[in-house]
């Protein structure tokens, strides 16, 4: 069989097997979540207690899993992925997929702050890589199948197809020429089609129907993506900083520093409760126009804070999906803080969306997905121009940012802190 061929057959075989597995992540992550509500209405007070106690179960669940048991399985999941990639010829321990479902789930569904996207890349990719073996490929199309699979897995997960292509071109592969680029395309497709065939063609949003039309407005999205350079600096630094402060506990096994983290994530959820879990709604909820006053800044750096300490400690769990969050919840405050100024008559819904898209360019240094991601995901075109400028001021930003820091590290005098 042809070569090309081959490898687009293997993409549609592997799309359908990670649409399913990204459906069943998704039916694991329901049942934790209603067992959450459920005893979270125990009572004035035992629900609180329970609300605190979950989160700490989860991240006990996913370090166990993932630090003690199964230690392949863990990280966040891309950066594995990639590693996977570029240093393992593409292998990838089959029972990773159940394991990440499994570990991750928990975390989420308990109420750690997380996102589905790092566990459905890494599922994906085991999946692939499983398929590849049975197949008895060479190294070069193992790597293919472990590319199409974390590209099929993203897509199913969000409906993004588009999106996903590019994220695993630009992100993980890094390279939009590789020749894995036809069937991760074919995988991205089938992934999400099997997944909103399996879930009823759910979407985060209905489709919106924004539009820019005042030349005034960019000068506001460019500032925007001001805001989202800093605040993408701030969620990574956030995460790297708490994961050296657990780096230092020696007294208790690190396979227990998730049940740490989700303790204080718990406590912090009793007073931004919005803060817990994918905040799917809530984000859905920003995107469509809703407005929250000033509760968008304890929405912006809760979700900051949850995410660090979940990720942090070792909860199971992906950065990407809280990076939208913060995104939203920050284009959203910005847009309603210029509305009441005068500003702009537009809705704070299409600033959460260029928001949305500028913090996640500036967390990941992906400026082309993160023009896409947040356009597919809401299916509104008419904001294309706005987005493009917000995420080309927030990955300057953010490159610059990175390249002042690094010139301060390596300054005579200075310390270089540990990575």
């Amino acid at each position: 069989m042809p070569f090309d061929r081959r490898l687009l057959l293997a993409g549609v075989a592997v799309g359908i097997a990670t649409g399913f597995a990204a459906y069943s992540l998704d039916a694991a992550l329901e049942a934790f979540q209603r067992l959450r509500e459920r005893l979270g209405d125990a009572g004035p007070v035992l629900g609180p207690l329970f609300l605190v106690a979950l989160p700490a179960a989860g991240g006990l669940i996913a370090g166990w899993l993932t630090r003690k048991r199964f230690p392949e399985a863990g990280g966040h999941g891309v950066a594995e992925v990639a590693r996977a990639i570029s240093e393992k010829d593409g292998k990838v321990s089959a029972h990773v997929a159940w394991v990440k479902t499994l570990a991750s789930a928990a975390t989420i569904g308990l109420g750690g702050s997380a996102g589905l996207e790092g566990p459905v890349v890494q599922i994906g990719s085991s999946v692939g890589s499983a398929m590849g073996r049975l197949f008895d490929s060479p190294s070069r199309d193992l790597k293919t199948f472990v590319a199409a699979g974390a590209t099929g897995g993203l897509s199913a997960a969000f409906g993004i197809p588009l999106a996903g292509v590019f994220f695993t071109m630009e992100v993980i592969l890094k390279d939009f020429a590789n020749e894995a680029f036809p069937a991760v395309v074919v995988s991205s497709v089938t992934g999400a089609v099997v997944a909103q065939t399996l879930l009823g063609g759910a979407s985060l949003t209905p489709p919106l129907t924004y539009q820019w039309t005042k030349a005034s407005d960019l000068l506001l999205y460019a500032g925007l993506g001001v805001v989202c350079a800093a605040l993408g600096r701030a969620y990574f630094a956030a995460i790297r900083g708490v994961e050296r402060e657990f780096q230092k506990w020696r007294k208790l096994p690190e396979w227990t520093w998730g049940g740490v983290g989700g303790f204080l994530i718990g406590a912090l959820t009793l007073g931004a409760p919005r803060v817990a879990g994918t905040g799917r709604a809530t984000e859905a909820a920003l995107l469509g126009g809703g407005t929250f006053g000033w509760k968008t800044l304890s929405l912006t750096f809760g979700k900051i804070a949850g995410t660090a300490l979940t990720l942090g400690s070792g909860g199971s769990g992906g950065a990407l999906t809280p990076s939208l969050f913060v995104g939203a919840a920050a284009g959203s405050g910005w847009g309603e803080a210029a509305s009441r100024l005068h500003l702009t008559a537009a809705s704070p819904g299409a600033y959460a969306i260029a928001g949305l898209c500028g913090v996640f360019t500036a967390a990941f240094s992906a400026p082309v997905t993160g023009m896409l991601i947040g356009v597919e995901m809401t299916k509104d075109y008419g904001l294309l121009m706005p987005v493009m400028i917000c995420c080309a001021i927030s990955y300057l930003g953010s490159r610059r940012a990175a390249g002042a820091a690094a010139l301060r590290r390596d300054a005579p005098g200075t310390q270089t802190p540990a990575s």
